[in-house]
């Protein structure tokens, strides 16, 4: 039962890291990457105007990461009989709220530095601001996508596995020698 408890604690610290290091390098690679590329090689997009449209190309690329991250951990634990949805939804809620929590800071906040540099570890939330311009809307939004995103793939990747699973597709191994 110790053991268990130690594999879960460790699981919950690194898909909290996960998430951080995620949503941190998204934040990074749309403001470098997708704006230096994208923006020369697609001037008509506009993005060094267009805020809310280089926030939702830089979205795709922590989506992306999430899915494969999950997607893996679905068929892993399915794979070792230890398929938990509620404990990865209750990780995932405990996540999001935290990643939630900067945004309500911000707003008690006197330091501008301070308070931009909160509002960047947001930006890929930002195309969310049709809703409403305020950070803590928007965040709030984000971080709701976010879960959202990661425990559905959490559930279709492990009905996907036990489908290819039922098929044949996946088989034991046997060593011949």
């Amino acid at each position: 039962m110790q053991r268990d408890s130690v594999k879960d604690l460790l699981y919950c610290l690194s898909r909290f890291g996960l998430f951080w290091a995620i949503t941190i390098f998204g934040v990074i690679m749309g403001r470098t990457a997708v704006l230096g590329v994208v923006g020369t090689l697609i001037p008509r997009l506009r993005l060094y105007d267009n805020e809310e449209l280089l926030s939702l190309i830089s979205c795709i690329i922590p989506a992306i990461m999430f899915i494969a991250l999950f997607a893996d951990d679905a068929k892993r634990h399915t794979a070792y009989r230890n398929y938990r949805p509620i404990f990865v939804t209750c990780v995932m809620l405990v996540t999001g709220i935290i990643y939630y929590i900067p945004a309500v800071v911000a707003g008690y906040l006197k330091e501008e530095l301070a308070i931009e540099a909160i509002t960047q570890l947001y930006f890929t939330s930002y195309w969310l601001t049709f809703v409403s311009e305020k950070l803590e809307v928007y965040a709030l939004l984000g971080s709701i996508l976010w879960v959202v995103l990661c425990v559905l793939t959490y559930i279709i990747a492990r009905k996907i596995y036990l489908h290819k699973f039922e098929n044949g597709e996946y088989a034991y191994e046997v060593d011949e020698f």
